[in-house]
């Protein structure tokens, strides 16, 4: 812990070298903690998958940002003092909860101005599960994943939340929210028929998820595809040869047709990708916590999956 704090107090101490910067903000808004009428409301959130999500739901009134940057990995990810530029506009701010995110996490709480709500989605187990969420517990090995919103019923929940949050803050825009959530909805109810026609057209033998770290248990367990192995248990943790060898086994073992990498990691990608070529296997990717140039949002996220588990998993016959 000692080690982490002394990492993180160099934009931990923001605060104080922007002082400044905040008595300006705070007389060109007027002084004022939040938003009002048709006023913007400005949203930090620790992912850009949270920050599309506030875009979706709140539509023109809302203008949201992530603090880690797109194509990074939110569990090793450290903010720089220019990744945090923006967060003394915030009105509101998003986070996931569950060490997903720490470092992103600490930063927000350092340098939100005072009596700017930090909303850490998850941790409120029981109105999470009152918007709708569906959590994994013990009895399934996976309840500490907290890629949940991959589940698509809990995509829906974040977004109900985030709905909640912004009448609470700007009750004037409710309507508009409402409406906003509704479209989306329907958008993401679209999706999820989209995606399970593509996983229905794959043989039952071949549903075995093999990935770099446990990002996907949410996933699997929703749309009925099992998450057979992962590389390494604990993000960060740099993988070994027993790792490979272990993957290894498992892939000839399940007679596996392919492995599924994920874009924010390098080394893990690699060890998988080794292992995959020593085994016969084909080398595929997935999403789950990053957006990119070619997965630009959660909608894009869940179908680029679909489409890829049906490319790779022999949906094509």
């Amino acid at each position: 812990m000692r080690d982490r704090a002394q990492r993180l107090a160099p934009w931990a101490a923001i605060p104080l070298l922007g002082a400044i910067a905040l008595a300006l903000f705070l007389t060109i808004r007027g002084g004022e903690g939040g938003s009002s009428g048709d006023a913007v409301v400005h949203v930090a959130t620790t992912l850009p998958l949270f920050a599309d999500f506030v875009r979706e739901v709140g539509g023109d009134r809302v203008e949201a940002f992530s603090v880690v940057p797109n194509g990074a990995d939110p569990h090793r990810y450290e903010p720089s003092s220019s990744d945090l530029s923006r967060v003394l506009e915030a009105d509101l701010a998003f986070a996931n909860g569950r060490d997903l995110e720490p470092a992103a996490v600490i930063a927000l709480e350092a340098n939100l101005r005072p009596g700017v709500a930090l909303v850490r989605i998850v941790d409120d187990e029981e109105a999470f599960e009152a918007a709708g969420a569906e959590l994994l517990h013990a009895a399934t090995g996976h309840e500490h994943d907290p890629h949940i919103w991959m589940g698509i019923l809990n995509g829906k929940a974040y977004a109900g939340i985030i709905r909640d949050t912004l009448i609470e803050l700007d009750p004037a825009g409710e309507s508009e929210y409402n409406e906003n959530y509704r479209s989306y909805v329907e958008e993401i109810d679209e999706t999820e028929r989209y995606v399970f026609e593509r996983l229905d057209a794959i043989p039952p033998e071949n549903k075995h998820l093999i990935t770099t770290h446990d990002g996907f248990a949410y996933f699997g367990s929703y749309y009925a595809v099992e998450l057979t192995a992962v590389l390494i248990a604990t993000p960060g943790q740099e993988p070994t040869a027993d790792d490979v060898a272990r993957i290894k086994e498992m892939i000839q073992e399940r007679d596996a047709v392919a492995v599924f990498t994920e874009p924010q990691l390098s080394a893990e990608n690699e060890f998988l990708a080794q292992a995959a070529e020593d085994a016969g296997a084909q080398v595929c990717t997935l999403y789950s916590d990053t957006l990119d140039d070619r997965v630009e949002s959660y909608i894009d996220l869940v179908r680029f999956d679909g489409d890829e588990l049906y490319r790779c998993l022999g949906g094509e016959g």
